[in-house]
């Protein structure tokens, strides 16, 4: 899945599509960190609040994010979360809560961004001491995100992922996180999903600073 599939400055996508593709949920969660919630404004100060509070509510619930995380085509879209939609609040309450009080911006907008598994990588590299990465206290939480049986269960260790990426201080491609969990639910792609995760936390520390999401 790249993380290229529609430009971090792309304002949120209203059209046709909605967020019925990987493409659209990436470019609909740039553009609005991008070009309207990360600003120093009182508005924007609110909705990053509003976005931390929903962090475990359903798509959908929190009427003051509406215009943020819903699907807006016509027609009837069924009474459940969209894959969209589910993606788009997954991934933009974890940018909430990885922004937290960090003052410079926890979403990597740059050229070649740093995938979600890289930036995970960046603070194993800095728990490991003598150790493998693959023996650090992040890892095997990130071992066990990979395993979740759901997408709720994946939410709950994305956010321990997430609170530690926070502490840390490091950024990464919520754009690119949101195509991800986009692709996650659908269970025939789930695995490619994972295995990319797997490949770009393998890759060499001197490679991970300048990473791009995953290729579709």
């Amino acid at each position: 899945m790249t993380s290229n599939d529609a430009a971090p400055e792309t304002p949120p996508d209203d059209g046709a599509t909605g967020l019925s593709t990987h493409g659209a949920v990436y470019g609909r969660v740039s553009g609005l960190i991008v070009n309207r919630l990360w600003k120093e404004t009182p508005s924007a100060r609110a909705l990053r609040a509003q976005l931390r509070g929903a962090l475990s509510r359903e798509a959908g619930s929190v009427p003051e994010l509406w215009d943020l995380t819903l699907d807006g085509r016509p027609g009837y879209l069924g009474d459940e979360p969209t894959r969209g939609e589910k993606a788009v609040h997954g991934a933009l309450t974890l940018w909430a809560l990885h922004q937290g009080s960090n003052t410079r911006p926890m979403h990597d907008s740059s050229e070649r961004p740093r995938s979600f598994a890289s930036a995970i990588r960046v603070v194993a590299e800095g728990q490991r001491g003598d150790k493998r990465a693959e023996e650090t206290p992040i890892y095997r939480r990130f071992s066990a995100a990979v395993q979740a049986p759901t997408f709720e269960g994946l939410l709950v260790h994305l956010r321990s992922l997430v609170s530690q990426l926070e502490a840390a201080e490091i950024p990464c491609d919520y754009g690119g996180l949101a195509a991800d969990l986009f692709t996650w639910q659908d269970p025939r792609r789930r695995a490619s999903v994972m295995r990319n995760w797997g490949r770009q936390f393998a890759r060499p520390a001197e490679t991970i600073h300048a990473d791009s999401a995953s290729d579709e």
